[in-house]
């Protein structure tokens, strides 16, 4: 962090930094999730990581927390085998 002031944070970087620490830059994004970069004109853009696609998880409700919650017991074998039957129409 080369050209910043002594007010500056860890997440505050410079053009300059990108050109010359691009590892340390992206590192310090990774690590605080976004981070700010000056350039000489004094305008400031802020850059955070995407999120990874395969960390991403559908939003289905936690059933068994719910079942818990509501003091139902777990299905049997045979319970389970007689639903699916009773969903594929035999």
């Amino acid at each position: 962090m080369s050209d910043m002031s002594a007010s500056s944070t860890a997440s505050d970087f410079t053009v300059r930094d990108l050109n010359r620490q691009l590892a340390r830059v992206l590192e310090a994004c990774d690590r605080l999730g976004i981070i700010r970069i000056r350039s000489r004109k004094g305008r400031t853009y802020e850059l955070r990581p995407q999120p990874d696609p395969k960390d991403e998880k559908p939003g289905y409700p936690d059933f068994a927390a719910r079942r818990k919650a509501m003091g139902m017991p777990k299905m049997t074998r045979l319970q389970r085998e007689t639903l699916d039957r009773l969903i594929a129409g035999e």
